[in-house]
């Protein structure tokens, strides 16, 4: 179910149990993960380029506080949080790269409406476990890394994907040098 024209995407990296975070973090840092996320999340380009935005990202409020409570440049960060006065208290009122709303469908129909006004092609769903699942019935492509870990005491879970996806694409697996970790990005598309 396209939003308006735009494709709703999420994009994570899991462990070979589908764990996302410990304490609130990664469980790993992988450079070429990191620069697969960015590369994704700021492919737009549009004729409003003076806008300085190349992408929009929806996350929950622990996603935003697990980055330090910054939002990610060149993006247009949606966090959603059911604590009402949180843009307030975190100074976030008054930013064009952040808006801080109450409940997904929110996030969804601002960043929709973001995306037709900027005519970007995809809303990014970032995380974290529950953002992931409330927003699969509503995604149309999920971009996976799959980190070949095992994470012990993992606090939060990609959920199973549903049977109306199908894997599209598969990358072969890279090595990551500095954590020896072995990964191989996935793409999987709902089905017509």
């Amino acid at each position: 179910m396209s939003y308006a024209h735009t494709q709703v995407a999420q994009i994570a990296a899991i462990s070979n149990e589908r764990c996302i975070g410990k304490e609130n973090q990664l469980p790993w840092h992988i450079s070429g993960d990191l620069q697969h996320f960015k590369a994704l999340t700021t492919a737009e380009t549009n004729e409003y380029a003076d806008s300085g935005f190349n992408g929009i990202v929806i996350m929950g409020r622990k996603t935003f506080e697990s980055m330090g409570s910054k939002p990610l440049p060149k993006r247009v960060n949606f966090v959603v949080t059911t604590q009402l006065d949180y843009a307030e208290q975190h100074g976030l009122s008054d930013r064009e790269d952040v808006h801080v709303v109450h409940n997904l469908d929110d996030a969804l129909t601002h960043a929709a409406n973001l995306a037709h006004g900027l005519k970007f092609d995809t809303i990014w769903i970032i995380g974290g476990e529950k953002v992931f699942k409330n927003a699969l019935m509503f995604t149309d492509r999920i971009e996976l890394t799959l980190v070949d870990t095992s994470i012990e005491n993992g606090e939060a879970f990609y959920p199973e994907i549903p049977s109306d996806f199908e894997k599209v694409a598969e990358s072969a697996p890279v090595t990551d040098e500095k954590s020896g970790l072995s990964y191989r990005f996935v793409t999987y598309q709902k089905k017509a």
